[in-house]
């Protein structure tokens, strides 16, 4: 049986976005290098990257370009999400 729905192409992305727990704040799971616990001495580069750290900074992912975004996600739980999203695509 065909599939009754019909979707846009650009209908997929958002499974390849990777909310990070604030407003307007994604990151595509293809630029995710590393994700980090948050410290403090990453405030730095997170100011830099997002122009402010907000509160309850659990996480630092880190983007093939070098941006460092805040995510209020434990850091253990955005490394789930990465290795599933990265075991779809094999």
């Amino acid at each position: 049986m065909k599939n009754p729905f019909i979707l846009h192409p650009s209908s997929f992305i958002l499974m390849d976005l990777l909310w990070l727990g604030y407003d307007g704040l994604s990151v595509r799971f293809v630029d995710v290098t590393a994700v980090l616990l948050y410290h403090p001495s990453l405030d730095a580069r997170i100011v830099s990257a997002y122009g402010r750290v907000p509160a309850n900074v659990r996480a630092v992912v880190i983007t093939g370009a070098g941006a460092f975004l805040p995510s209020s996600w434990p850091p253990e739980q955005i490394r789930q999400r990465w290795a599933s999203w990265r075991e779809e695509r094999t």
